[in-house]
């Protein structure tokens, strides 16, 4: 469920990881007839390669060839269901997995225009606006998702990041945070804060 950090803090590297590990972390959205989403990050936003074509600096071609057969999966799926908003999302997985955030964005927003409620699409929506440098845009997803539901930690623990480390609002990352550390108090499966704490109060 947890997904391979995105970003890099100047924190040092144990800092780094922990903060990584909560916000890399996208929400699985299930397609019809359980299609397998498992390609490992590449690097660019290259587009998807035609068949026997080399593979692009930074990718294998192991995983340009998984992105294909994943995309033609979906792809036929959606032949048949165009207007099925699990699938758009499925196909934004497959392309946030593979580090492709503006064709992310794009299959996102699109199961949003049907769904516009699903609050995990909404989540991973605002990790893809981060990766493209749009913090603003990311607390704006973030803040439809807590609309939605307020107990949603990794919004609430995403806040955090975006305030602290892109928007250096603090008092605002402290505020997120202080609902983080609420929420953890009943919810054990919330990893430990003592990173984000530190980062955030100091000590």
């Amino acid at each position: 469920m947890f997904r391979s950090p995105w970003f890099t803090l100047v924190l040092g590297l144990v800092v780094g990881l922990t903060l990584g590990y909560v916000f890399a972390e996208r929400q699985p959205v299930p397609p019809a007839k359980a299609v397998r989403l498992g390609v490992s990050p590449a690097a660019g936003q290259t587009e998807a390669l035609p068949e026997g074509h080399p593979p692009v600096e930074g990718q294998t071609a192991a995983a340009s060839q998984q992105l294909r057969q994943q995309v033609g999966e979906i792809e036929g799926l959606l032949a048949a269901n165009p207007d099925d908003p699990k699938l758009m999302a499925a196909m934004g997985n497959v392309y946030f997995d593979a580090s492709r955030w503006n064709e992310a964005r794009t299959w996102y927003e699109r199961s949003l225009a049907i769904a516009p409620n699903d609050v995990d699409v909404l989540t991973d929506l605002a990790v893809v606006f981060r990766n493209l440098e749009q913090p603003q845009q990311t607390i704006e997803m973030l803040d439809r998702a807590l609309a939605l539901s307020p107990d949603h930690w990794q919004a609430w623990y995403n806040k955090v990041v975006v305030y602290q480390f892109d928007l250096h609002e603090h008092d605002l990352a402290a505020e997120a945070l202080g609902r983080l550390q609420q929420l953890k108090a009943q919810n054990p499966a919330i990893p430990d804060l003592s990173a984000i704490e530190r980062e955030v109060l100091g000590g």
